[in-house]
Order: structure tokens, then C-alpha cells, then sequence
């Protein structure tokens, strides 16, 4: 019921896309890069970077995150790891108090055992701009299918390799900007509900806190951190990671 009702929803709005404010087309690119190599007694290879899309066409709004990072230590492959999330959105009348919205989702992951992650849906948002602060929301009724490195799972009955359900997903993104937007601070709360066990959900949280160098350019600290309370039984219900960089924006 829920899903027809989002679908409704969509389609009610597209007679309002010939009353957009603007049709030209604006946009943001943001590359991120990091990276460290050590020779020697102890060998190392990191290297991590992503390309961030920002889209703005009349009343369509197309966000897309595109992230990779391989590690290989000592002669061993830790992490070959792709994550994409891609959020379209429309804003009835050019407003973004309430939007109908997709998305899509994949990821790969070696330390967590993931060898694929799809995860689609549609839902409602919400946005907020105060110019110094940005708070989005965003709440979609979604299906997953994973393939995993393994079968036995805590806190499941279901122990299968490969794991279809449905979701219910709950998207908070806020962000802060201080000292003329010099200095900027996000973060980003993902939850992940199963429809088909009260017991599997999961909780992903991103921090970011960056410093503008240059017009364009600026270096950054993240803190991503990972609770799964359905997980394969040879790993952790939490993973965490810091990592540090530099980005570089282009605007049009």
C-alpha cells in the first residue's frame, strides 16, 4: 500500500514540472583523494578517492556518490571496495518542503564480508536551507538483495548466502557552515529497517569536518562508523574508520 501510494505520489507531481523557477541547468562536481604507500619490512598500498555529482534541472534534483578504496598489505587484499548511492528528486512546484524521490544503492565491501548489495525504493523528503545550515530528510520504502561471503548470520534465522528483503529506510543529512564557509561540518545518519525481521537493522554514521584552503580546494577529516545487528558470525556488529584528504569542487 505504502509503495502505491509514494508512486501516486510521483506521478501527481509531474503536471507542476512546467511551472519550474529554472530550467537552465546548474551543477556541482566534488573529487576526493587520499592515499599512502610503505616499502620495506611492512608494505603497504592505500589509495581512496570518489566523485561527487550534483545536478539541478527545473524541478529534477540528481545526487550521485561514488566512492572506491583499495588496500593491499603485505602481499594481502583488505579492501577493493565501490559504494554508489544516487538520489533522484521532485520538487513540486519548485518547492522542497515535501518531494516524492528514488533511489539506488550499491556497495562491495571485503571487510564486511559483502560480495554485492543492491537496495532500491521510493519515498518522501524534505529540505531545509538557512544558508548556514542545510537539513535534509529523506524516508523510502525499499527492497535489498545481498550476496555474502558466508551463510551463518547472529541474530537470524535466515541463514542464507544470498539475502533478499524488504526495507524501511530513514536518510538524515545536516550540515553547518562556520567562519564565511571556511570551515564546514556535516553528517550524514543512515537507518536500515528489515520488513521481515525486527532484529535486522543497521545504523551508519558519516561525520565530515572540512577546511577550506583555496577558492575550490580544502582538506578534510572523516569519521564513518557502522553498527549491523544482523552480521556474518565471524565478524564485529561495528566497524569504524577515519580517513583524511583533500577535495576539489567545480560549480556551473
Amino acid at each position: 500500500m505504502l509503495t502505491f501510494f509514494f508512486i501516486g505520489m510521483l506521478l501527481v507531481s509531474f503536471p507542476a514540472y512546467g511551472q519550474s523557477q529554472k530550467d537552465t541547468l546548474q551543477y556541482k562536481i566534488g573529487l576526493d583523494f587520499s592515499g599512502r604507500r610503505i616499502s620495506g619490512t611492512f608494505s603497504q598500498l592505500v589509495v581512496g578517492g570518489g566523485v561527487k555529482l550534483d545536478l539541478l534541472y527545473g524541478n529534477w534534483h540528481l545526487e550521485n556518490n561514488t566512492t572506491y578504496r583499495y588496500n593491499k598489505t603485505n602481499t594481502r587484499l583488505i579492501e577493493d571496495n565501490w559504494y554508489d548511492l544516487a538520489i533522484l528528486k521532485y520538487y513540486p512546484n519548485g518547492k522542497k518542503k515535501l518531494y516524492p524521490g528514488a533511489f539506488y544503492h550499491f556497495d562491495n565491501n571485503l571487510i564486511y564480508s559483502v560480495k554485492s548489495r543492491h537496495q532500491y525504493g521510493i519515498g518522501l523528503g524534505s529540505e531545509l536551507d538557512k544558508g548556514h545550515m542545510k537539513l535534509s530528510l529523506f524516508a523510502t520504502i525499499a527492497k535489498e538483495h545481498s550476496t555474502f561471503n558466508g551463510s551463518e548470520f547472529v541474530n537470524s534465522e535466515r541463514d542464507f548466502s544470498n539475502r533478499k528483503n524488504g526495507l524501511f529506510l530513514f536518510r538524515l543529512d545536516n550540515g553547518y557552515a562556520i567562519a564565511k564557509k571556511k570551515i564546514n561540518f556535516s553528517y550524514q545518519l543512515f537507518y536500515f529497517q528489515s520488513l521481515k525481521e525486527r532484529a535486522d537493522y543497521d545504523i551508519w554514521v558519516n561525520t565530515r569536518i572540512s577546511f577550506k584552503v583555496v577558492k575550490g580546494l580544502s582538506i578534510y577529516v572523516v569519521y564513518n562508523y557502522r553498527f549491523e545487528n544482523v552480521h556474518l558470525a565471524s565478524l564485529s556488529n561495528y566497524n569504524d574508520i577515519v580517513l583524511f584528504g583533500f577535495n576539489w569542487k567545480l560549480k556551473g
